[in-house]
């Protein structure tokens, strides 16, 4: 029996789906150690923001080494709102804090967490994907193939379909328990960043 092209390629990929998973996985933590790294820079980069523009107030927040730097920010933040309400002056004093920053090094850098962590949800979503397609190849193999099915056959594709769904489930829980743990953070990251864009937009309108 002629063998059509559809069915080459679903014969490739049944005998690399593994490969395909694994290589989905690899990526899945290459993009992890991106957030990862990327959520520290930004954290710390946030730390300086908030350091540079409380300069010049003498009843500006203490730096406590105990504090946790997210805890420095949110202090850093809140006194900047309030002082902007409250004090005329405060204004003056923060706009010569922010001339001394560039946009870019406030603005624009956390648009590579946001589109890596959409990255990493898209892919949890694959693997259940991934693992019941090894399935349907599986079976769809021993109807395929030449000779009709015989019982040797249907229990290699049965154990196939079985180990491809099981390491495909298995994986997306484990990437989706990591995602769990790692949106708030990124969440918390943006939220702290427009809020500075905010401050600065209203010391630079006046």
């Amino acid at each position: 029996m002629e063998i059509s092209p559809i069915q080459s390629l679903f014969s490739v990929i049944t005998d690399n789906i593994f490969t395909l998973i694994y290589l989905f996985a690899i990526a899945e933590v290459v993009i992890i150690g991106v957030i990862v790294v990327s959520m520290r820079r930004h954290s710390l980069r946030l730390q300086d923001v908030s350091s540079n523009l409380v300069k010049g107030f003498t009843d500006a927040p203490d730096n406590d080494s105990l504090q946790k730097p997210h805890e420095k920010i949110d202090g850093a933040l809140h006194y900047l709102s309030n002082k902007i309400l409250l004090d005329d002056d405060a204004a003056n004093i923060i706009e010569k804090n922010v001339s001394r920053l560039t946009e870019r090094s406030l603005f624009n850098r956390y648009y590579l967490i946001e589109s890596a962590i959409s990255v990493m949800s898209t892919l949890v979503q694959v693997f259940p994907l991934l693992g019941i397609l090894g399935t349907i190849l599986a079976i769809a193999g021993t109807a395929f193939g030449d000779g009709g099915i015989d019982a040797s056959r249907l229990t290699e594709a049965f154990v196939l379909a079985m180990d491809t769904t099981i390491l495909g489930i298995s994986l997306s829980v484990v990437f989706m328990v990591i995602e769990s743990i790692l949106s708030p953070k990124v969440e918390r990251i943006i939220n702290e960043s427009i809020d500075f864009k905010n401050i600065i937009t209203k010391v630079r309108l006046g």
